[in-house]
């Protein structure tokens, strides 16, 4: 199961990164484009507005929760002691987990409402709504990750909890 689960979190983390480089690409063309020929490409902005930059964020969610990438403030937790701390952590832990799980629900009735509509971009003739499928599929594996970092936190080796270690370089 948790390889199944790596394989999910890695392709959608690729997809955040083909997402990402299409972003730059498609800027680029339309930036080079407008200024060299006079003609810009048409629907670069809302391509890159409502598909290509959700999916580089909210796709990649999950990995950078396993990263540790999210933002921490420790300085008072640091200093309480063991059962005080592990209790906190639980806390924040489990306050993160109903965020994530409120924010699922909230994004996929979203998600829901905009596949029924039929807006489409201005310039060209593609769909919105599918766009919105990328924030609760973002949320949802960020959960599902939360959920399997769980039991991790009493022993103190939770992702969301995970301290940096200084380098040389520091």
């Amino acid at each position: 199961m948790t390889k199944f689960l790596l394989r999910c979190e890695l392709l959608l983390v690729y997809a955040a990164a083909i997402a990402c480089a299409g972003m730059m690409l498609l800027t680029s063309a339309d930036a080079m484009s407008r200024y060299l020929l006079n003609r810009p490409i048409l629907g670069a902005y809302e391509i890159t507005e409502k598909y290509l930059m959700v999916a580089t964020i909210f796709l990649g969610m999950s990995y950078a929760y396993r990263g540790g990438a999210f933002i921490r403030v420790t300085f008072l937790v640091d200093r309480l002691p063991r059962g005080a701390k592990i209790a906190a952590d639980h806390f924040a832990h489990l306050v993160s987990l109903a965020y994530c799980l409120i924010f699922v629900l909230a994004t996929g009735q979203q998600a829901w409402r905009a596949l029924g509509d039929t807006a489409t971009l201005t310039t060209l003739p593609l769909l919105i709504g599918p766009s919105y499928l990328f924030v609760p599929l973002g949320f949802l594996a960020m959960c599902v990750l939360m959920l399997i970092d769980l039991p991790r936190v009493r022993e103190g080796r939770a992702l969301l909890f995970a301290h940096d270690t200084p380098t040389a370089d520091s």
